[in-house]
């Protein structure tokens, strides 16, 4: 799937179409890596209190378990490529995890010893 539904949660700052294209561009990047993708669900919270940094959380529905990930930063376009980077580096050690598990060892065959 090469475009998998990207649903965008602001919370304390509004969206401009440069900010929700650039998170569409990094999410819909991550479908290489994992193909089977089905949805993701990002949230994406401003600047509050006296730290004044972005929170960026994203959860990607695939069969079987969700991988999610968040990350913060004073920018908000570093927070959105930190949380990228989690998300890939999530999907790919559950793509190596499956198949390690779907790869069987191969059957040794014992020779009898010939006399």
């Amino acid at each position: 799937m090469t475009n998998p539904p990207i649903h965008i949660t602001p919370h304390h700052l509004t969206l401009t179409p440069t900010v929700n294209a650039f998170i569409r561009a990094k999410i819909s990047a991550l479908s290489r890596i994992a193909g089977d993708v089905l949805a993701a669900d990002v949230v994406v919270r401003g600047t509050t209190g006296a730290a004044h940094r972005f929170s960026v959380s994203a959860r990607l529905a695939l069969p079987g378990q969700d991988i999610q990930g968040n990350a913060t930063n004073a920018d908000l376009y570093t927070a959105i490529r930190q949380l990228a980077a989690r998300l890939a580096r999530l999907s790919r050690k559950r793509k190596t995890r499956f198949e390690k598990t779907m790869k069987r060892p191969a059957k040794t065959r014992m020779h009898p010893a010939v006399a």
